[in-house]
């Protein structure tokens, strides 16, 4: 009999790489499995924003208001596929619900108790990874083009003060002063200087990859297709073959639904399909990223040019990407940075597990007390990557949280 039983990853996001890392900390010999190279699905494409200063659900009061605009605009920063509609309708009804004062302060903390999180634990991985000169923390600003949006923007920053972070509102000559790459006559924008960014998504998931095989861990390009119960236990995880376990950690992203479900616990997960435009020779470099709630995409400078980053799309996991999605970057883009060249871009898609309280999954299985799920981060994957996968290794050791985990429950909905 195996005296040290693998412990098994599926999914070599940086939600995957940063569990496997944190699992090999407690002892653990690791697998990680995905049907992709590490670090090349999803995490290869984010705005490289890690928004420790995170405290607003994507569901927040009033929303419905704001939605029809959003998807009749020309430029349209949201769009639904007709034939996706009817599948999407069970999730924007929790999605609308979760809008609700009482329901989205909840959301708030518990996005809150992660993302102010975030660099304690993904900075010792990077750290130890050598990846030191990938991060920066510089800040990011949310920027305003309109009065009307920029007053909307410091009511909502009652949610920062809630949650004790720090934040700094800039008028237009102030924005400006920042950030010179922008055109003139912005509204404002609200600075959180707790956020930081990395240079290169991709970069910093295979430092991380190299840190985990450098410690023993083993790498499988295969797809998971099921699961072999024994006792009310899980036993092996099926590939091509049975791949016998100790235990195992759902960390597949968008893909996790289908796996979850077959281990009796769906979940209300949908993909917010993000695309992104990478500019190799864009002519301008920004301090920090720029977020623009109004268009629906971040800007970020990489250390191989400038990413635009943003959009959501419905339409699920199979639909062909839509080329006009990265042209409506390049132009909203365009609209805010006068001297933004993007004729060399390079079009990228993605997709965001994206419930609709905008809170993971950082849970145990009702049912099987060797399986644990980490999933469902949306819009933060990055942000929230490293504190996810501490949490399931203390989960899987029984050591206690820092935090109530409650809120993060699979068994939730």
């Amino acid at each position: 009999m195996d005296e040290n039983p693998q412990s098994i990853v599926i999914g070599a996001g940086i939600v995957g790489l940063c569990t496997a890392l944190y699992l090999q900390q407690s002892g653990r010999r690791v697998t990680l499995i995905d049907r992709l190279p590490p670090g090349e699905g999803t995490s290869l494409g984010n705005a490289g924003i890690i928004s420790a200063g995170s405290v607003h659900p994507e569901a927040m009061p009033g929303i419905w208001k704001e939605i029809p605009h959003m998807l009749l605009q020309r430029l349209a920063p949201i769009s639904v596929r007709p034939a996706y509609m009817p599948r999407l309708l069970p999730w924007f009804i929790r999605f609308l619900a979760s809008s609700s004062k009482r329901r989205a302060d909840a959301s708030s903390a518990a996005i809150h108790a992660l993302a102010s999180r975030a660099l304690d634990y993904l900075q010792p991985l990077v750290d130890k990874a050598g990846a030191q000169n990938l991060l920066r923390q510089t800040g990011a600003i949310y920027v305003y083009e309109t009065a009307a949006q920029f007053a909307k923007a410091k009511l909502d920053c009652a949610y920062y003060e809630r949650r004790g972070v720090a934040y700094q509102l800039l008028d237009s000559a102030a924005l400006a002063a920042q950030e010179p790459a922008l055109r003139p006559g912005l509204a404002g924008g609200v600075l959180i200087p707790a956020a930081a960014h990395t240079l290169s998504p991709l970069s910093l998931s295979k430092q991380l990859f190299a840190l985990f095989t450098a410690q023993g861990g083993q790498f499988r390009q295969e797809e998971v297709t099921g699961f072999v119960i024994k006792d009310k236990h899980l036993s092996a995880v099926r590939t091509t073959e049975e791949i016998a376990c100790k235990d195992v950690f759902i960390t597949a992203g968008a893909y996790s639904g289908s796996l979850s479900r077959q281990l009796g616990s769906p979940v209300p997960l949908d993909t917010e399909r993000g695309y992104h435009l990478h500019c190799p020779a864009p002519g301008i470099e920004l301090v920090r990223p720029l977020l623009f709630a109004g268009r629906a995409f971040a800007a970020t400078s990489m250390q191989d040019g400038l990413r635009l980053a943003g959009t959501v799309e419905f339409a699920g996991l199979k639909a062909p990407a839509d080329p006009r999605r990265a042209q409506i970057l390049s132009e909203q883009a365009q609209a805010l940075f006068p001297g933004l060249n993007t004729e060399q871009g390079k079009p990228w898609l993605g997709f965001r597990p994206s419930l609709p309280d905008t809170v993971p999954v950082i849970s145990g299985s009702p049912h099987y007390a060797n399986v644990f799920f980490g999933f469902g981060h949306g819009h933060l994957g990055l942000t929230q990557s490293a504190v996810t996968g501490a949490l399931l290794a203390m989960l899987a050791d029984g050591r206690q949280a820092p935090l109530d985990l409650k809120p993060y429950r699979i068994d939730r909905f």
